[in-house]
C-alpha cells in the first residue's frame, strides 16, 4: 500500500530532521542561510560555501522533503472515508508538520539563532520540540492504523498513557531549554557546571537546567513502571521498551558527566526519540487486542 510507505518514508524523515536541527542548534548554525526562508541566503541553491550554511541547508532540505511527502500523504488521504481514524490523524499530522515549518520559518526570519539569547527565542525553542513529539505520534498512530487496519484507537487514550505522554512532553521542552543552555553558556567542567545551575547569579537558562534531569527521571520510573503493567494486562511485549529506558538514561547521564558531547547529545535526542516513538507503538497494541479478543 503507497500510503502505508510513504508514512513510513515520513517517519524516518522527521527522526532525521528533528537531529539536524539539533545539530544546527548545537553547532550555532542557524544563521547560516541568513536570515531568509524559505530561500538560503537569497538563492534556492546556495554556494555551500560555508560550513554553517551546509550544515543549515542540509537541515530545510530534509525538513523540505518531509513537508513534500507529508503533502502527499494528505492528497491521498481524501480518497479515504471522511470520518476514517485514518483521514483524522493525516489531518492532525499534517497540521504538526505545518506548524513545524512555519516555527523553523520565525526562527530563522527573526533571527532566533546562533548566540541569541532573546526571551523569544527561550519560548520557541521548546514549542519547537513539543510540536515534533506531537508530529512524531501523529506519523507512527498513523501507521499502526495503516498497518492493522484499526477502525478506532479511542482504547488508546486511557489516564496513564495521557500522564506519560505529558512527562514526555515536558522532558523535551526541559531538555531543548537545556540544550540551548549548554550552547549558550556552557561550563568548563562537569563540577563547575553543577555549582552554576544553582547560582543565583547565573543566567535563567543555566539555572532551568535542572528541571530536565528531575522530569525526565520521573518520566523514566513512570514509564518502567507503564510498560511492566502493559505485559501484564496486555500480554504485551515492552522488553524493547524497558531496553530504551535504561538506555536513554545512560546516555543522559554519560552526556552530563563528560560535560556535554555533540555526538552525545545527538545520539541522546535520537534515542529519546525512538523511546517516545516506541511507547505510542507499543500502547497502540492495547488497541489491536482489545479488538482481537472482543
Amino acid at each position: 500500500m503507497k500510503l502505508l510507505f510513504y508514512t513510513k518514508l515520513g517517519l524516518l524523515l522527521s527522526v532525521l530532521s528533528i537531529l539536524a536541527g539539533a545539530f544546527v542548534r548545537a553547532t550555532g548554525s542557524g544563521d547560516g542561510c541568513g536570515a531568509t526562508w524559505p530561500t538560503c541566503n537569497g538563492r534556492i541553491i546556495p554556494t555551500l560555501s560555508d560550513t554553517s550554511e551546509i550544515i543549515e541547508f542540509s537541515h530545510r532540505s530534509i525538513s523540505g522533503v518531509l513537508l513534500i511527502v507529508t503533502m502527499y500523504i494528505f492528497i491521498s488521504s481524501r480518497k479515504l472515508e471522511k470520518e476514517s481514524v485514518a483521514r483524522t490523524s493525516v489531518n492532525y499530522l499534517t497540521f504538526f508538520v505545518l506548524f513545524e515549518a512555519l516555527i523553523g520559518a520565525v526562527i530563522v526570519v527573526f533571527e532566533w539563532v546562533g548566540l541569541n539569547s532573546s526571551l523569544p527565542r527561550i519560548i520557541a525553542v521548546p514549542i519547537h520540540l513539543v510540536n515534533t513529539f506531537g508530529l512524531l505520534a501523529s506519523y507512527v498512530i498513523l501507521y499502526k492504523i495503516l498497518e492493522n487496519k484499526l477502525d478506532s484507537i479511542k482504547n488508546l487514550w486511557d489516564r496513564n498513557f495521557i500522564v506519560i505522554s505529558i512527562f514526555f512532553l515536558l522532558t523535551g521542552a526541559t531538555g531543548s531549554i537545556t540544550a540551548l543552555a549548554d550552547v549558550l553558556y556552557p561550563s568548563a567542567s562537569f563540577y563547575e557546571g553543577f555549582l552554576d545551575d544553582f547560582d543565583k547569579t547565573s543566567e535563567l537558562l543555566t539555572r532551568l537546567r535542572i528541571f530536565h534531569p528531575i522530569v525526565s527521571t520521573i518520566l523514566s520510573i513512570g514509564l518502567y513502571i507503564e510498560s511492566k503493567q502493559l505485559q501484564q494486562k496486555f500480554n504485551i511485549n515492552t522488553n524493547f521498551l524497558k531496553f530504551l529506558i535504561f538506555a536513554a538514561i545512560f546516555l543522559g547521564v554519560t552526556n552530563v558527566l563528560s560535560n556535554i558531547v555533540l555526538f552525545l547529545s545527538i545520539f541522546h535526542l535520537a534515542m529519546a526519540d525512538l523511546l517516545w516513538i516506541t511507547y505510542i507503538y507499543v500502547s497502540l497494541d492495547k488497541v489491536k487486542n482489545n479488538l482481537t479478543t472482543n
